[in-house]
C-alpha cells in the first residue's frame, strides 16, 4: 500500500467526521460501565459531563469556534479527571476536525499533530483493561477501537510521507530514522487492535496493511504471472 487511496482518505474522513463520530456518540452512547481505575460514580459523573460537552456538535456545525470550545471544555474535564480516557480520545477527534489530512505532519501544524498522537496514546493507556485476564467493558471497547483506528490512519498518512521522502513534523515516540515499512507495520498493529475491539474498518485495514499478507500476495501474484508467461510460450508453434 504505497499511497493513501481516495477510498482510504474517504474512510479516514468518515471515521472522524463530526457527523460520523463525535456528534454521533451522544445519540448512540454505550451503557455506562466502569473504567479501570475510576470509581463507578465518578465515571458516571465524567460521562455525563462529556456527553453534555459533545452534544453541542449534534447540530452538525463545524464552526471552528464551536469546535475549539469543545476542545477547551474537554481539556477542563481532563484537568479535573486526568484518568478519564474517553475525554482524551474525543479531544483528539475534535482536534482532527480542525486539521485537514493534507495539513497533518506539516510544520505549521506540528503542535496539533503532536497533540493528536499524545491524546490517543494516553487514551489507549487509560482505557486498557487492568490485566490480561480482565475483559474490557463495552465503554472500554468503544474507546479503544476508536483510538487505535484513528492512530492507525494517522500512521498510514505518515507512511506515505516518509515513503515519498517528505519532511514530517509533530511525530512523537517514532524515531526520525524509522522506515516507511516499519511505520506501516505499526499502523497494521493498531488496525488489528482496533479490529479486535470491534471496528470493522480497522479489521479490513489490518488485513490490507499486514506485511506478511502482502508478501504472500506478492509471491502468489508473481507465481501466477510466471505461469501465465509459460503458458503463452507453450502456445507458440
Amino acid at each position: 500500500m504505497s499511497t493513501l487511496t481516495a477510498r482510504d482518505s474517504a474512510v479516514f474522513q468518515s471515521l472522524f467526521d463530526p457527523e460520523a463520530s463525535i456528534a454521533a456518540e451522544p445519540r448512540h452512547a454505550p451503557p455506562a460501565t466502569s473504567l479501570t481505575g475510576i470509581d463507578e460514580q465518578h465515571f458516571l459523573t465524567c460521562r455525563t459531563t462529556e456527553l453534555r460537552i459533545l452534544s453541542s456538535l449534534q447540530s452538525g456545525t463545524q464552526e471552528r469556534g464551536m469546535i475549539q470550545k469543545v476542545i477547551d471544555e474537554l481539556s477542563s474535564l481532563i484537568q479535573e479527571s486526568p484518568d478519564y480516557a474517553s475525554a482524551y480520545v474525543n479531544r483528539a477527534q475534535a482536534r482532527r476536525m480542525l486539521v485537514s489530512v493534507d495539513d497533518l505532519f506539516t510544520e505549521a501544524y506540528a503542535d496539533s499533530t503532536a497533540q493528536l498522537f499524545g491524546d490517543l496514546k494516553r487514551g489507549i493507556e487509560l482505557a486498557g483493561p487492568g490485566s490480561e485476564k480482565e475483559s474490557a467493558s463495552e465503554h472500554q471497547r468503544t474507546v479503544l477501537s476508536t483510538a487505535y483506528t484513528h492512530r492507525g490512519f494517522l500512521l498510514l498518512k505518515l507512511t506515505d510521507l516518509v515513503r515519498d521522502a517528505k519532511t514530517v513534523y509533530g511525530i512523537s515516540g517514532i524515531p526520525s530514522s524509522a522506515s516507511a515499512e516499519s511505520i506501516e507495520e505499526q499502523a497494521s498493529r493498531d488496525f488489528a487492535s482496533g479490529g479486535k475491539y470491534g471496528n470493522r474498518e480497522a479489521q479490513d485495514m489490518a488485513v490490507r496493511t499486514n506485511p506478511y499478507a502482502k508478501l504472500c500476495g506478492a509471491i502468489v501474484k508473481e507465481a501466477l504471472k510466471k505461469e501465465n508467461e509459460e503458458w503463452k510460450a507453450s502456445q507458440i508453434y
